[in-house]
């Protein structure tokens, strides 16, 4: 069975993202310099930090890729890191059955297409699943008509999970930004 993607379902879409959107762009994120090379991203109530340098630009609780303007609204800015935190995990939470579900979903739905789904490390040698998938926006843009690729890392620490998340047009935008993100995702720290 398929999920369709209809107009009816395009409200309740664009509904969910501007809640999300709004929920998170109100926490305080912060940035210092710490050398000519590189910036320090810190989400005090996450707890997460990782160093980025200034081919990204800090906006709320995002990154975007530092050439990227909007014209229009609506907009979706790509590139894209988020990183996200649900305290979802108990006692018998399985990172690998969870990231397995989030895929099988993915198969599921018209829309998506899952590319990778595997374990790997983050920071100083944290377990984590990378999934990797591409889709179309829900919104109506230009960018709309190209495919965009998320690349997500998960992982977890206490109860909580983590989700990072890089969204790029599939062209030379996705190439141009990777290199960046996977370094971005080697200096990642959890400091709870």
């Amino acid at each position: 069975m398929k999920f369709q993607y209809n107009s009816s379902n395009k409200i309740l879409m664009m509904s969910i993202m501007i809640i999300l959107i709004l929920t998170t762009s109100k926490t305080n994120l912060s940035y210092s310099q710490s050398n000519t090379d590189s910036l320090t991203f810190e989400d005090p109530l996450s707890s997460v930090q990782f160093q980025y340098t200034d081919e990204w630009v800090k906006e709320g609780s995002s990154l975007f890729g530092a050439e990227v303007e909007c014209s229009s609204l609506p907009c979706m800015k790509l590139p894209e890191i988020l990183v996200s935190i649900y305290p979802i995990v108990t006692e018998d939470f399985s990172l690998e059955n969870y990231t397995r579900e989030e895929s099988f979903y993915h198969n599921l739905s018209e829309g998506y297409k899952p590319i990778s789904l595997n374990e790997t490390t983050i920071g100083e040698d944290e377990k984590a699943f990378q999934y990797v998938y591409s889709t179309k926006s829900p919104l109506l843009m230009e960018e709309a008509s190209n495919e965009i690729i998320n690349y997500e890392i998960y992982t977890t620490k206490d109860i909580n999970l983590y989700k990072i998340s890089f969204m790029a047009l599939l062209d030379q935008q996705f190439d141009k930004y990777l290199n960046s993100f996977q370094k971005i995702i080697d200096t990642l720290t959890i400091t709870r």
